[in-house]
């Protein structure tokens, strides 16, 4: 989620003075890297196209009591879907059944994310919808996180009356054996993270961080001391990482891990995987968001945009790198693409139309191939804007979705397979 919807209908910031600022192109260079000739790409349907424009906000693989299941949400459709992948096959067009849920009935169920969790009642497993209530910019407080109990058929509200919310996702953070869970309120002016504490049923609002712009707080241990903290990523003006470091009673003080003075960076996402194979989460995070109005008209976005991580020396202590720069970074996945043991990084860029100018190279997948401490930088050639939004890895299969909230069209699918082919 962005910051982008502050004036336009989506959801969704001179090159000289650029360099110069921190955040923008980082004062150290970009890890070694090169680029070698492009590698190939086929994207296949595997929901059947419905002729509308797709605006998927996000997919996930998610890990239940019992199996796997691929959830992704369509917040203007009001809906989420979930496929299991014990019955779903994700090679073959159509072969994949998805239920969907619409848990208010009508056009107030606005889901962004859905997560997994034992939050519901009696400890039972229950989804956890992120409901942004109003997608476009607004201070309106519509927003709410839901659970829904699949088994009963029934929802229930955890809060609701706040910002847009845009990530509730679970953990124990106050250390008394229940699950608590993380909150974005993105809000717009206004907005918060927050944990929630889960108190027998009942649910309480911790206020962690008062600044609006709120993308994932994601619960992980960065230390090792065996309590959770959240590493959050936030935009709108904010433009910063962060790191809410707990003291295993839910007590946090807060860490700036990354920040840019450019209000117009585009903060988009991050990932949490261990990247440098020691033992540790390090935390990999993009940026570009394009829809911020007060990006300077000479900027070149393929300088401003791209993907960098922060090492984790495993007591949480970082070390940022820069990985490499393009236009509308948006998400990543991490997959062991060439089949040498390692993991290779594949970046896809949202670029929308009528942002910069339309000579401005566009490059909407790039692949970072790992080979020991080199990233070998791979383009991957796209015939038509494909809009896509979000990734995620399932086992060796990519999927990708599209998010066209403005109807600029391309080609678009509500969900695909993504298949990247070394030559």
């Amino acid at each position: 989620m962005r910051k982008e919807l502050k004036t336009l209908p989506s959801f969704f910031a001179t090159f000289c003075v650029c360099l110069l600022l921190a955040g923008c192109l980082s004062s150290e260079p970009i890890e070694e890297q090169k680029e070698e000739s492009e590698w190939t790409a086929t994207i296949t349907s595997i929901i059947p196209e419905s002729g509308d424009h797709p605006v998927v906000a996000n997919i996930r693989l998610i890990e239940t009591d019992s199996e796997q299941v691929v959830a992704f949400t369509e917040p203007l459709e009001g809906t989420f879907g979930i496929a299991s992948l014990t019955t779903c096959d994700l090679v073959k067009e159509n072969q994949c059944t998805f239920e969907s849920y619409n848990l208010s009935g009508n056009e107030t169920f606005t889901p962004v994310r859905v997560s997994y969790g034992n939050v519901g009642e009696n400890n039972s497993s229950v989804w956890i919808i992120s409901d942004i209530g109003i997608l476009f910019p607004s201070n309106d407080k519509q927003g709410r996180v839901v659970l829904y109990d699949n088994n009963l058929q029934v929802s229930t509200t955890v809060i609701e009356g706040i910002g847009r919310t845009v990530c509730a996702e679970p953990g124990d953070f106050d250390g008394d054996g229940d699950i608590d869970l993380t909150l974005c309120e993105f809000g717009h002016d206004e907005g918060s993270i927050s944990w929630i504490e889960n108190n027998d049923g009942g649910w309480e609002q911790h206020v962690i961080d008062p600044r609006p712009g709120g993308i994932h707080a994601m619960p992980v241990d960065v230390d090792n001391d065996n309590d959770l903290d959240i590493v959050a990523i936030l935009s709108q003006n904010v433009e910063e990482i962060m790191l809410y470091r707990n003291d295993g009673a839910g007590n946090f003080t807060s860490e700036s891990l990354h920040y840019s003075n450019l209000t117009y960076f585009g903060m988009s996402g991050l990932r949490l995987t261990d990247l440098d194979n020691d033992g540790d989460e390090d935390i990999i995070f993009t940026n570009g968001d394009t829809m911020d109005f007060d990006t300077p008209a000479e900027i070149n976005p393929n300088q401003l945009h791209g993907v960098a991580w922060l090492e984790n020396d495993g007591l949480g202590k970082f070390t940022h790198h820069e990985i490499t720069r393009n236009w509308g970074a948006y998400d990543t996945a991490f997959s062991d693409v060439d089949g040498d043991g390692d993991l290779d990084l594949i970046v896809i860029c949202l670029q929308m139309d009528g942002q910069f100018p339309v000579d401005t190279t566009r490059t909407q997948i790039v692949v970072m191939e790992r080979e020991n401490s080199t990233w070998i930088r791979h383009n991957i050639e796209t015939s038509a804007p494909h809009r896509m939004l979000t990734i995620e890895v399932v086992g060796d299969t990519l999927l990708v979705a599209s998010h066209d909230p403005m109807e600029q069209g391309g080609d678009l699918f509500k969900l695909a397979r993504l298949e990247i082919l070394p030559i």
